[in-house]
């Protein structure tokens, strides 16, 4: 890593200067400074004086001011928003050393409510190719149908397009970190996070409290926990579908002690399938099956998550022995996330990963994951991420990947 220190030093440089550059207060007004400095006033009672001016002059110009127009007809129940990961990454991996700034994810979210139960979204997804080209691909495009509670089914989904996939928006709720790169079972080419097909979720037993919802989670917070069914092509969202198999997939997630443990959750999730390749004469499509169970706690200040996975094969039919069949899989991950400080802003996270593509054989690679990472959440769901990854295969001649890597997520 030539220069990685220079560089990373620079970028951390300009990433706290433009943060903060806008909270730095101003110059206090002459007076208040001699006040100041004739000891009549501290420097805090300062500001807080001026500020207080400064509010009041702002009132009258408030008041007169004419109130917001009403959005138009078209515009109302629109939302359009951003998840943008910006990365600058420094490391070396099979191909070698590498120094780059790199889009990691540039989501544009478009939401419109139609009716009262019908909605409609849209979300298109800049990413880079391996040639360094930035191409435009749907990650969302469905209709979603929600109803109200309906007894233990807390607000009824189904959406119908590309839709979500039972596992990753789930996982990725909890472990808030996909800026730092993909979670363990799309990180080792299971399966992505949308595909074309239709998808029913609910949560059971109505909502967690306002206080849980607010201080702790307030995705798939049903009081006795979630669960989510879809059949689907099979391929993802990026690749056409290859044969006529159709995949079903679920997860289920119980939360056993909503009054002693509200944190804890227990969920598994199961795929059932066929590879995303074409069925060839005598030459069946390799199956595609997955098994994986993961515990979770969630509190205001930690985090963490221990999952293991068994399966065969893989969504793009790739993972497959020299006769054609899928190969037998197997892992585990383990995550933690501690919030430092009282208003949540600044945490660590760690997170390792062990993963085995061939559990029939001892002679494949087996690659021991990694992360350490520090992160400072500077508004709402904006954040820096500093973190450093390394891998470790087991294969004898492939050396130790590494890679030290400074995220902004820009989200609105």
């Amino acid at each position: 890593m030539r220069n990685w220190k220079l560089g990373l030093a620079t970028v951390l440089m300009m990433a706290v200067a433009t943060t903060v550059l806008a909270a730095e207060p101003k110059d206090l007004d002459p007076l208040l400074k001699l006040l100041v400095k004739k000891g009549v006033i501290t420097q805090e009672e300062a500001e807080s004086l001026q500020a207080e001016a400064a509010e009041e002059q702002a009132k009258p110009a408030q008041a007169a001011a004419p109130a917001p127009a009403a959005p138009a007809p078209a515009l109302k129940g629109l939302k359009i928003g951003t998840t943008t990961y910006l990365s600058y990454q420094d490391g070396r991996d099979a191909g070698g050393d590498f120094s780059r700034f790199t889009i990691k994810r540039g989501y544009i979210d478009i939401r419109q409510s139609i009716t009262e139960v019908f909605s409609a979204r849209l979300t298109p997804d800049v990413t880079q190719d391996s040639g360094g080209d930035f191409k435009v691909r749907f990650k969302y495009a469905y209709g979603q149908f929600q109803w109200q509670q309906l007894g233990v089914l807390g607000k009824p989904t189904v959406e119908f397009g590309i839709a979500h996939m039972p596992w990753l928006d789930f996982e990725e709720s909890i472990n808030r970190y996909r800026m730092q790169d993909t979670m363990f079972l799309e990180r080792n080419g299971i399966f992505n996070s949308a595909d074309v097909g239709v998808m029913f979720g609910a949560n059971l037993g109505g909502e967690m409290p306002e206080d849980y919802r607010k201080n702790v989670n307030s995705h798939y917070a049903g009081r006795w926990g979630s669960f989510q069914v879809g059949v689907y092509d099979g391929g993802g969202y990026h690749a056409a579908e290859a044969n006529t198999n159709k995949v079903l997939e679920g997860r289920f997630t119980v939360r056993p002690l909503p009054d002693v443990v509200p944190g804890l959750q227990l969920s598994l999730m199961g795929v059932n399938g066929k590879g995303n390749v074409r069925d060839l004469q005598g030459a069946p499509a390799p199956d595609w099956s997955v098994f994986n169970a993961m515990v979770s706690y969630e509190s205001p200040r930690f985090v963490a998550t221990g999952q293991w996975y068994s399966g065969d094969g893989n969504q793009k039919g790739s993972a497959v022995k020299a006769d054609g069949t899928a190969r037998s899989q197997e892992g585990w991950s383990l995550f933690g996330e501690a919030r430092l400080d009282e208003a949540r802003e600044w945490a660590a996270i760690a997170r390792y990963d062990h993963f085995d593509s061939d559990a029939d054989s001892s002679t494949n690679d087996v690659q021991k994951r990694s992360i350490l990472g520090l992160a400072w959440w500077f508004f709402k769901g904006n954040a820096w991420l500093l973190d450093y990854e390394q891998v470790e295969h087991s294969r004898d001649g492939l050396d130790t990947d590494h890679r030290l890597q400074l995220t902004l997520q820009i989200k609105y």
